[in-house]
């Protein structure tokens, strides 16, 4: 089967939730198979508080999920 990358638009803030319950479900479900890959597009940013460095986590993308998949 040939997968390819879709684009899921969610809320924005509830991207990593919706990743979760997504892949419960994939998981019960009998089409596992069809599902590579679900990414939450992030970024890691160093930054500089009270002069100190601060490693944080940034989403590319807010509101958007991106699923390696096969449609059927």
């Amino acid at each position: 089967m040939a997968h390819r990358w879709y684009i899921l638009h969610v809320y924005s803030g509830f991207e990593s939730k919706v990743k979760t319950s997504l892949e419960e479900r994939i998981e019960n479900s009998e089409y596992k198979d069809y599902f590579e890959e679900i990414l939450v597009p992030t970024e890691q940013v160093v930054s500089l508080v009270k002069g100190k460095k601060k490693e944080s986590s940034r989403k590319f993308y807010p509101g958007y999920i991106l699923i390696k998949m096969t449609l059927i």
